[in-house]
């Protein structure tokens, strides 16, 4: 029982801190539980189990928290970043499985954290991973992480409506997201309208 209740502190404090992370930008706050909700709705579709669901919330709730190590004076910034600056950002991959390697139990969110940018024609980072290098529950998250993305406001773009977006995810299909993940998330667009609910 003790180690359950320090397990739960552990996953509530490293979540805690990916939210701290993202809410020094008004832009971004929120963006990764907005993902978690996505993501389990796209394991719904493809008929993932409950234990498996809970852990794509807690994928998506964790994916970014290297971001935690991103220099505000880059992720407030309203210009264009400097290569310099987008290649810092980048490094908030392997910086986020840098965090999660050492805690017991979260080898399979470490993973994510790496490879959620990578893309299935290999033009993703940090490794270049392409088609099912990357591992199954990344190419998810991926998509999960693209729509939110597209559909909230950036510093260079304002945020585009969620048919537009779904399209874009739509064109994607087998080019940088995985067509099966794509495929799912098209009948979970087609029952919320895209619409997501973030849970309390």
């Amino acid at each position: 029982m003790t180690q359950h209740l320090e397990k739960n502190d552990v996953l509530t404090t490293l979540i805690s801190l990916a939210q701290a992370a993202e809410a020094r930008n008004a832009l971004t706050s929120g963006h990764s539980e907005r993902v978690a909700q996505v993501a389990y709705g796209i394991g719904q579709e493809l008929g993932l189990p409950a234990t498996k669901l809970e852990r794509l919330l807690l994928m998506g709730r964790l994916h970014n928290i290297g971001t935690a190590g991103v220099r505000d004076s880059v992720l407030l910034k309203t210009e264009k970043l400097t290569d310099t600056e987008y290649t810092h950002v980048k490094n908030h991959t392997t910086l986020g499985a840098q965090i999660l390697a050492p805690i017991k139990g979260l080898d399979d969110v470490a993973e994510i954290c790496l490879t959620h940018h990578e893309r299935w024609d290999g033009s993703g980072y940090p490794n270049g991973l392409r088609g099912e290098e990357i591992p199954f529950a990344a190419r998810l998250i991926s998509t999960a992480d693209v729509y939110v993305a597209i559909i909230s406001e950036r510093p260079h773009r304002d945020s585009m409506p969620e048919p537009v977006a779904a399209d874009i995810i739509f064109e994607e299909r087998g080019i940088k997201l995985c067509s099966e993940c794509v495929d799912a998330f098209r009948k979970w667009f087609e029952k919320t309208g895209g619409l997501i609910e973030v849970r309390e």
